[in-house]
Order: structure tokens, then sequence, then C-alpha cells
């Protein structure tokens, strides 16, 4: 295991929880946006 291997595990750990994030936001968002419409037809 050299110095670099840790690094390169971290790294990839940061992208792992940065697109886990990206996904979290998607589907909040898509919730919110499905929310709105139904509100919007039943306001109608």
């Amino acid at each position: 295991m050299n110095s670099d291997s840790a690094f390169n595990y971290f790294e990839i750990l940061m992208l792992g929880t940065f697109a886990a994030g990206w996904a979290v936001l998607e589907w909040q968002g898509r919730r919110l946006d499905r929310k709105r419409e139904s509100e919007k037809i039943s306001g109608l």
C-alpha cells in the first residue's frame, strides 16, 4: 500500500458522496415538482 492509495480512497469516497447528494437533490426536486403540479391542478 503506497502513500497515494489512502488519498485515492478518499477521492472516491468524496466523489460518491457528491453523487449521492446530487441524486437526493434531484429526487427531492422531482417530488416537489409533482406536488406543485397536483396542487395547481386541484386549485383550478
